[in-house]
């Protein structure tokens, strides 16, 4: 009797490639996130297939991934790398924490305009490229 449980089975890693066109070389990249030191050369990659527009998010190895973006022409205009965000090819720098106030009409209050506070952390790139992300 087997103990294993092919329902229960871990993803496996798989190559960059569209599902839906096969390309390899189509694709935008958007984020690489490590699995953690117990899972050494694995990582989670996301990426749009430019051809179709079909977005993807899996398992790869890490080696796979890097080789993948010596092939691929395009990059998000910041793509998360682990916990960075990457513009112009280096990592955003915190500029500080800032509270954005977001106003709102609520149709239940007979259009009542009402506003929530969100902190946000700021990020600038050596070019001057600023990004607020959620605290």
């Amino acid at each position: 009797m087997s103990t294993s449980n092919p329902r229960h089975s871990p993803p496996q890693p798989r190559q960059l490639r569209c599902e839906t066109c096969g390309t390899e070389h189509q694709l935008t990249i958007h984020a690489v996130r490590a699995m953690g030191a117990a899972n050494g050369d694995l990582v989670t990659v996301s990426y749009t297939c430019n051809d179709c527009g079909l977005f993807s998010e899996h398992l790869a190895y890490a080696g796979d991934v890097a080789a993948a973006l010596h092939q691929v022409r395009w990059m998000a205009k910041v793509i998360m790398f682990g916990d960075d965000y990457i513009h112009c090819g280096f990592p955003l720098e915190e500029a500080g924490l800032e509270i954005e106030r977001l106003c709102y009409r609520s149709s239940n209050n007979g259009g009542s305009l009402n506003m929530v506070c969100l902190p946000t952390r700021v990020l600038r790139c050596r070019c001057g490229f600023q990004l607020e992300i959620p605290e």
